[in-house]
């Protein structure tokens, strides 16, 4: 999820989430490390109970001495999704990086429980994740700077409040660096939902823009220095908004049928 999510007027996204989660019987873990501010998981607890969620409750520490105890991984173990709220995604890293938490959640993942997040929820989501960066539609040197995340998918990079901080340069760049993995770019209440590590559905009501750089033919990254422009050739970019969909093995993307106009 991009941030910024339409939370009363319009929730289609949270509505989504909690919809592949189980709907009236899901669980839901709230994950709010990575924000500054301390109401943060009690108000997605009182959000998820009002849309119909049977449970919702917010794992509230904020240190690592304190990730971990028996009464939270009872409570992960029985969760049917999982989110992480938005803020700053080194929060949760540094916090719940290689804690047996972490193997936790990894756990919970593969069992099939909903994993998302908003904004820097978003981001955390990745094996590699996009940390720090600057705006701007061009590619430059040190554009974007890397770190661990927590690993639940490896094939796809996650960028957030897209094209309302003009993030294409950091994404495109992203993906010349290691041109094996999809960059996606989501934009603000818009969630883009992957399945079985290949399958991306848009939801929202902006677009996400889906940068493969599988058949790249050439780029200077590794020679461009002191924040200079990076070129690169043959890169592929859709840009997809709700109902849209992208397969990750045969690199397609598919639009939803517009009815006709009729007078």
């Amino acid at each position: 999820m991009g941030g910024a999510l339409d939370e009363r007027k319009d929730p289609a996204v949270l509505m989504e989430f909690l919809r592949r989660a189980g709907g009236k019987k899901a669980r839901i873990l709230i994950l709010p490390q990575a924000s500054a501010r301390r109401d943060t998981g009690r108000e997605y607890v009182e959000m998820f109970k009002d849309f119909g969620a049977k449970e919702a409750v917010s794992l509230e520490f904020r240190q690592r001495a304190e990730a971990g105890t028996s009464e939270q991984i009872k409570l992960l173990r029985k969760a049917t999704g999982i989110f992480f709220s938005g803020g700053t995604q080194m929060r949760i890293a540094t916090i719940i990086g290689g804690m047996p938490l972490e193997a936790e959640l990894q756990a919970a993942y593969r069992r099939g429980c909903i994993v998302g997040g908003t904004s820097a929820g978003a981001s955390i989501l990745s094996k590699t994740m996009i940390a720090y960066g600057r705006g701007g539609p061009t590619p430059r040197e040190r554009i974007v700077q890397f770190s661990a995340g927590l690993g639940f998918t490896d094939r796809f990079i996650f960028d957030q409040h897209f094209r309302q901080r003009d993030r294409l340069g950091r994404l495109i760049y992203a993906v010349s660096s290691h041109p094996g993995v999809f960059g996606v770019g989501i934009d603000e209440d818009t969630a883009a939902i992957v399945e079985d590590d290949a399958h991306l559905t848009v939801v929202g009501s902006g677009a996400v823009t889906i940068v493969d750089g599988f058949q790249i033919t050439d780029t200077d990254i590794a020679e461009i220095e002191h924040g200079g422009a990076v070129a690169v050739s043959n890169l592929i970019v859709h840009v997809l908004t709700k109902g849209s969909v992208y397969d990750g093995r045969t690199r397609a993307a598919s639009l939803p049928l517009k009815p006709l106009l009729v007078d």
